[in-house]
């Protein structure tokens, strides 16, 4: 007879505190999902929860006056996600900031 693992229900808050982990990562899906020794497929099904409860909150609140839109300059940069989120950089964007803003938002 087989051993079946036991899986452990995390509690919401210790799911929030892993999500936080992975947005302050660099690592890939795959590669956090193993250190933290979860299933790749919780772990984006984690990310959709949190983005369908708090699609834009996170984001709202990072200051990125150099990328707001302005009129009569063409984007350098135009990126789009499937649920209609757009993103429109300019020359002389900090790179750094977009990072940060892009590990706020979901994954498609």
């Amino acid at each position: 007879m087989k051993n079946i693992p036991i899986r452990k229900r995390l509690t919401p808050a210790q799911r929030d505190r892993i999500l936080a982990a992975y947005r302050q990562s660099s690592l890939t899906q795959p590669e956090f999902a193993r250190q933290y020794n979860i299933g790749i497929s919780t772990l984006r099904t984690w990310l959709r929860q949190s983005a369908s409860k708090s699609p834009s909150s996170a984001a709202a609140f990072l200051p990125v006056p150099n990328l707001l839109p302005q009129p009569g300059l063409a984007p350098a940069y135009r990126l789009q996600w499937p649920g209609g989120l757009v993103l429109e950089l300019r020359s002389g964007f900090v790179s750094q900031e977009v990072a940060h803003l892009l590990q706020l938002l979901p994954t498609p």
